[in-house]
């Protein structure tokens, strides 16, 4: 050692704390960044609890954690805000996640939670009553078949999520095996001003959440071999559906095309082998093709495509379950997704299966006249809509029109070279209001969230050449579905049915270039119905078709025998809503006629029909008031509270 640098070691005691305190001081640190600061306090409402910034905390630590060997579990949240009808939405996920065939033996799903195996529902949905949100987890570790117990895992899992958050949570539970990978649905409470709202951290909900899963899974099955985590890759590279091995084809892609591993390294050649295997079966599948220059070009929607393969085979599993009608999966088609507005699919609804479960959304399959059976995704407001099970519908799309707000945009943008902006809109009309700019503004913000506009620092808007038509092309995209129930009743039922019936009013040249086996069926009805209604004294026209007089008729016989069946069953009387002008009670249930679906609303003095429309099923189990107006009946809830069905 030289002599013009001294160094002296200072050696720490045995079982020194000097490390320990280091790391506590990073560890601190950590903390701190995690805190809310003084404005993120007061900008929180009044009761809410204090402890986003936990989340945070859990975050980053979970990123130091080597999850490379470590069990995949797929989380998917959503949070749920109460709708126009309070937290009605909120009882009928509850109510969705532990519906029958969800169980292991295709029973009802049970519902549990932190320390009972059979959950009351009724008096969770009573403690959410006035929750402002609610959140939705599904949990699917990949390796579940191998687990020794669901429901403990799930309760660990929530032990350890109150941990991180703080807070005991309020949370439900059920465990699914009907699809090919079993999975726990969980449901948590979000509470109220009142009693504290739960707000969770942003990075907490998309990484902390599934870390803590994965770390459990891994505890309980140890951490994946390298053979499983070879033979796992390998398998999905033959796989109809989207998998990880396209994420990073996705995000490997340069202007559309993807360049082999081989010439630009990167990978091993393990890896480099499995990515070839999956381009070459893409290729089979008409969604790749290899280029002159050794690239691969993918094919525009290629993802969406294989998102709708691996839905296709969810849903063939699910109707080897299915009991009753039986449904040949050979003729199982999507929508496709250019489905135009002017176009519908006319058939019979064949069944319902569980959709975007964590939105209760729906999959309807519908037999068309073509012969093909449909496979039809709708949101839980769509679904409302249809009828049971061998009910006559028709589904679109909803037709988009240019908006008025796009028009009044381009053109302020035109003026000024490409750019919109609140102070230019009002040089152009000064008499417009700040409500009405701040409308254009907000559907700019829109159009922002879907890339058709650019915002500027300045808050102006830079808008593109084509505004218009890139707009409703946006709209398009998310345009949702219109359905038209042509029957609440399955044919067999309207052939010999004192009533006025779809069979009477259907459109003979539906059925002339028809031939499925549906279009048999209707045409086989459709002369039977004639013949019955000629031997019940019922006058035709030359056309064969009811006169007016006689539709009205059987209007009134059919409406009259409900209204006599319903007083049996309530024991109360009938009140006739044009008479009185206004009815208070509770919506508990409906029935279904061959004019159209009925809403049964009752009290203590008697009960009324109204002709149920598409929103009035959102007042469906509450309590609710009815005014008649000169054309129309107005809904309007009476409180929050919902009435049990």
């Amino acid at each position: 050692m030289s002599d013009d640098f001294d160094f002296v070691p200072r050696l720490g005691k045995i079982r020194s704390k000097g490390k320990a305190k280091t790391q506590l001081k990073r560890l601190k640190r950590v903390v701190a960044k995690g805190r809310l600061s003084t404005r993120g306090r007061s900008s929180l409402p009044p009761g809410a609890v204090r402890h986003a910034g936990r989340g945070k905390v859990q975050a980053a630590l979970a990123r130091h954690w080597s999850n490379q060997r470590a069990r995949r579990v797929v989380v998917k949240v959503h949070i749920a805000r109460a709708g126009p009808t309070g937290a009605a939405s909120f009882a009928k996920h509850v109510a969705y996640i532990h519906r029958e065939g969800a169980g292991r033996e295709g029973e009802r799903g049970k519902l549990y939670d932190r320390s009972v195996d059979e959950a009351d529902a009724k008096a969770f949905n009573e403690r959410a009553d006035e929750d402002r949100r609610q959140f939705r987890l599904i949990v699917s570790p990949e390796d579940a078949d191998q687990m020794k117990d669901l429901t403990q895992f799930t309760r660990e899992f929530m032990n350890q999520v109150e941990k991180d958050l703080g807070r005991r949570l309020d949370w439900v539970a059920a465990n699914h095996h009907d699809t090919a990978q079993p999975h726990v649905h969980i449901v948590i409470r979000g509470g109220t001003t009142r009693n504290g709202e739960l707000l969770i951290d942003r990075k907490y909900i998309t990484q902390g959440f599934r870390a803590l899963a994965q770390e459990l899974v891994t505890l309980e099955l140890g951490q994946r071999r390298l053979r499983e985590m070879a033979a796992a890759r390998s398998n999905e590279a033959e796989r109809e559906a989207l998998t990880a091995i396209d994420h990073d084809i996705a995000r490997s892609l340069g202007d559309g095309r993807y360049t082999p591993e081989s010439e630009r390294g990167g990978l091993s050649r393990f890896d480099s082998a499995v990515v070839r295997r999956r381009l070459r079966f893409l290729q089979n599948l008409d969604l790749a093709m290899r280029q002159e220059d050794g690239r691969w070009a993918l094919k525009e929607g290629w993802q969406e495509t294989l998102r709708a393969l691996g839905r296709r085979g969810d849903i063939i599993r699910s109707l080897a379950n299915l009991e009753g009608r039986k449904i040949d999966a050979s003729r199982l088609h999507a929508l496709p997704r250019d489905f135009g507005s002017g176009g519908e699919i006319l058939g019979r609804l064949a069944a319902t299966l569980p959709g975007d479960e964590l939105r209760n959304g729906t999959t309807a399959l519908i037999e068309g006249l073509d012969g093909r059976v449909w496979s039809i995704e709708m949101t839980e407001q769509e679904a409302a809509e249809l009828p049971k099970l061998g009910g006559i519908v028709s589904v679109g799309r909803k037709a988009v029109e240019p908006k008025p707000a796009d028009r009044t945009i381009a053109a302020i943008a035109e003026r000024n070279d490409g750019v919109y902006s609140e102070e230019m809109h009002q040089a152009v009309d000064p008499s417009s209001s700040p409500a009405f700019r701040l409308a254009h503004k907000r559907r700019l913000e829109a159009l922002r969230r879907l890339g058709v506009v650019d915002r500027n620092t300045d808050g102006s808007w830079t808008v593109p050449r084509h505004f218009e038509e890139l707009a409703l092309r946006a709209d398009t995209r998310k345009q949702g579905l219109a359905v038209d129930v042509r029957s609440w009743l399955p044919i067999e039922a309207l052939v010999e049915r004192h009533a006025e019936t779809w069979l009477d009013r259907i459109d003979h040249s539906d059925l002339n270039y028809s031939r499925g086996d549906l279009a048999g069926e209707l045409r086989e009805s459709l002369r039977t119905r004639s013949a019955w209604l000629q031997r019940e004294g019922f006058e035709l026209d030359q056309d064969k078709r009811l006169t007016t007089e006689a539709l009205a008729r059987l209007r009134r016989v059919e409406f009259d025998s409900a209204v006599r069946q319903e007083s049996v069953r309530t024991g109360r009387s009938f009140v006739a809503l044009e008479n009185i002008g206004g009815f208070s009670g509770s919506y508990l249930r409906d029935i279904e006629l061959a004019q159209g679906r009925f809403a049964v609303v009752e009290n203590r003095n008697g009960f009324v029909l109204v002709k149920e429309s598409a929103r009035s099923t959102n007042f469906r189990g509450r309590e609710v008031v009815l005014t008649r107006s000169t054309h129309s009946i107005q809904w309007k809830l009476v409180k929050s509270r919902f009435v049990s069905l």
